[in-house]
């Protein structure tokens, strides 16, 4: 044998001498002096072992869920009412105190047309009481009527009786529109006043004999030829007149009336003159105690001793509820700057105006036209009547128009 194939063999011979007491030594559990390190015990049987006795373990996390929250989408001052192009929905953890607590929104429809009542930031959750659902809730947080007032317009008080504010029907919410009926006469360009001028005309010969020289007081009239006598002869008002005229007015020009529709979509914030809902709450507390005590037909100082001195008595009866007999004599309406200027105007000029109630939610802007005497026959279909031999009677200055009663509010 080669020397060379001797070293080879020996070698071979070697490694798996070797081979072989590793694999002894790892089916052994590492005896020999071969280090394994140190021992992996599982994280559960280390949790175990370090509990003591009697104690359960502990109950593992909940995973957090994402639920949605109605937030301002941007920065909304008191008074402010909430729109659906102002909020946003956000999904937010249900760790939330607030949500947890119940003070937040998911739905927008439980916010939109409410009232903030503090400022809130934006992204900043919209949490219940920072909202205004009605007057008591203002009041509570020393608010008042200027919070139910929208960005942009102003409130106005305007009286009303039972034939201006639709028999007394108007409730806050409601849109009404003003109508409003004028009337036009003409004037002097130069006094400004209504024509026909009253003219005193100078007896000049009575002037240069020194005595009185004005002509009774005349009122101005036109020239016109009268065919029948070919005189040129002055023209004059009659002096026919109507019931509860001036005398003054007698024999003036008659006004021209025209109506139209002047302002739209006003609405109603106040039926009545404005109370403090604190000062109605409890008003009606103290009527829900005394209706209570007249159920039971206790007065007050009295005592219940169960006795019925002779007589027998059945139960109490049912108070029969009573319509509301209110007739308020003014009506608080929200409008924009340039109504209430109108508004104010017309009221101050003895203007006719009616409020005309609109169906809820009804937001349509309506096109008018002007409505008057000649309006009417031209585009009315008012045919004008012809003359005839006969008239009626009593004649139309002595006919008392119909009316209601004036009521005290």
């Amino acid at each position: 044998m080669r020397p060379r194939t001797f070293i080879l063999l020996i070698l071979v011979l070697l490694v798996l001498a070797v081979v072989a007491v590793l694999v002894f030594l790892n089916f052994s559990g590492g005896q020999g002096g071969v280090d394994q390190g140190p021992e992996v015990i599982p994280p559960e049987e280390t949790a175990v072992s370090q509990e003591e006795p009697g104690i359960p373990p502990p109950t593992p996390t909940p995973a957090l869920r994402l639920e949605p929250v109605i937030i301002a989408k941007v920065d909304l001052p008191i008074g402010e009412r909430i729109r659906s192009d102002l909020i946003d929905v956000e999904m937010r953890p249900n760790n939330n105190i607030a949500l947890q607590g119940g003070y937040t929104f998911s739905d927008p429809s439980e916010v939109v047309g409410k009232i903030a009542r503090v400022p809130i930031a934006k992204g900043q959750e919209i949490l219940r009481p920072m909202l205004a659902f009605n007057p008591s809730d203002l009041a509570a947080f020393g608010s008042d009527l200027s919070l139910y007032v929208d960005q942009g317009k102003v409130a106005v008080a305007f009286p009303i009786d039972k034939l201006s504010g639709a028999a007394y029907a108007l409730r806050p919410g409601d849109l009404v529109d003003v109508m409003m009926s004028l009337s036009l006469v003409k004037l002097d360009p130069e006094f400004q006043t209504r024509l026909p001028n009253r003219v005193e005309r100078v007896n000049e010969l009575a002037l240069l004999e020194g005595q009185s020289f004005l002509f009774p007081p005349a009122t101005e009239g036109r020239l016109e030829l009268i065919p029948e006598i070919n005189l040129v002869a002055e023209i004059v008002p009659g002096q026919i007149g109507f019931e509860n005229q001036a005398p003054e007015e007698v024999g003036r020009q008659l006004p021209r009336r025209v109506t139209q529709l002047t302002i739209q979509q006003a609405e109603v914030l106040w039926v009545g003159t404005w109370q403090d809902p604190r000062l109605q709450e409890e008003e009606s507390a103290v009527s829900q105690i005394g209706l209570e005590g007249s159920e039971t037909g206790i007065g007050e100082g009295e005592t219940d001793t169960g006795e019925t001195d002779g007589f027998e008595t059945g139960p109490a009866p049912t108070p029969i509820p009573q319509r509301s007999t209110t007739r308020p004599d003014v009506v608080i309406l929200s409008m924009t700057a340039q109504d209430a200027l109108a508004l104010k105007w017309a009221l101050e000029n003895g203007v006719k105006i009616t409020l005309a109630l609109r169906a809820q939610g009804d937001n349509t802007v309506f096109v008018t036209t002007s409505v008057s005497l000649p309006q009417l026959v031209e585009q009315g279909g008012l045919k004008t009547p012809e003359e005839s031999e006969f008239g009626l009677q009593p004649p139309i200055t002595d006919i008392v128009r119909p009316s209601l009663p004036t009521e005290q509010p």
